[in-house]
């Protein structure tokens, strides 16, 4: 690219940014006559909704005839539900904010189990993500084995821009204004991947915590820790790796979901859907946290409600289902983003 090429493309980006500027403006001195917000990139997403025939990218999980008698005995079940539902309000515009909703349930849950399975244990969120993995979902994997199946679907199709996502938050600190409090995802991503997978990784595409890598790098770098969250044996600097389901589980929620709630809770935010770079990518993005969040959740309180012997709120096979309905549309979406 010559330099005249760049400089015409930061023209272009700047008059697209103060175009942008320029609307939210107009939003937040019109609001509440104007209206709700609406913009192009909504616009988008209308349009593949339509063609698709459908309304919304997210599928509810369906509660049982008996969850109303079980859930007025479990007030703490109960309200856990209240908040639940509040997700939908969100959708279909705003699934990062479902995905705030989505996040503080299941860490209002994990700490419900806590308080009852293991009153003298950690409170720590990472600690407590390996706990549930370890300790309710893989014994449900040994009784259910279509259990495991419907999670390798959720670690298989990761968009390109969350595994984007995963390597810059795990090996960089470009532009990254978190909470000094807050554990380094770095960290926690040398513990999941192993210490050696992590450093062969960071060795191989010259990874420095202060410096952006180039975009070549950030796609090769991305399409190899897809390869390896799929569980699929790697080679990386002459040594192979092949990562166990239960580290690929804790990887996405400890990683990548626990570290954008934390990013948009603590962190310096640009409001994704208020902006220019929107795109179905960006839904897709979103879409994906949402949702593996929502169904880990159930999943938890299907398993959480079998071993206490309270009751089934939900059926094992609707969380099944419910996941499968929604991992084809999100397929779908993601397909129709590569396209443009």
């Amino acid at each position: 690219m010559t330099k005249e090429q760049e400089e015409r493309l930061i023209e272009e980006a700047n008059k697209r940014e103060l175009a942008w500027t320029k609307k939210r403006i107009d939003y937040n001195n019109s609001w509440p006559t104007q209206g709700e917000w609406n913009s192009d990139n909504q616009q988008v997403l209308d349009d593949w909704l339509k063609n698709q025939g459908v309304s919304q990218l997210f599928e509810t999980v369906k509660l049982t005839d008996e969850a109303q008698e079980i859930l007025f005995r479990q007030p703490k079940l109960n309200k856990l539900l209240s908040g639940v539902v509040d997700i939908y309000d969100e959708l279909p515009y705003r699934p990062d904010q479902g995905f705030d909703i989505a996040w503080r349930s299941l860490e209002i849950f994990m700490n419900h189990q806590r308080n009852i399975a293991w009153k003298n244990d950690s409170d720590k969120t990472p600690h407590l993500i390996k706990r549930t993995i370890n300790d309710m979902v893989m014994p449900l994997i040994d009784v259910e084995a279509g259990v495991k199946d419907m999670w390798e679907d959720f670690l298989a199709d990761i968009p390109l821009s969350t595994l984007r996502y995963a390597i810059m938050r795990s090996y960089i600190e470009h532009d990254l204004a978190i909470n000094e409090q807050l554990e380094r995802v770095s960290e926690r991503a040398e513990k999941t991947l192993t210490k050696a997978l992590y450093d062969d990784i960071k060795k191989k595409y010259v990874f420095e915590e202060n410096v952006k890598p180039t975009a070549d790098v950030l796609r090769r770098s991305s399409l190899l820790l897809q390869k390896i969250l799929r569980g699929e044996e790697v080679e990386v600097n002459g040594h192979r790796y092949q990562m166990a389901f239960e580290n690929r589980m804790e990887y996405v929620l400890s990683c990548v979901l626990y570290a954008n709630r934390c990013e948009r809770f603590h962190g310096d935010y640009f409001s994704p859907f208020k902006s220019d770079r929107a795109t179905l990518d960006t839904y897709a993005f979103s879409y994906y946290l949402l949702e593996f969040a929502y169904i880990y959740l159930w999943t938890l309180i299907y398993r959480h409600c079998d071993t206490q012997g309270i009751g089934e709120i939900c059926k094992l096979e609707s969380v099944q289902a419910t996941a499968k309905m929604m991992q084809e549309k999100l397929k779908a979406i993601i397909t129709e983003g590569k396209k443009k």
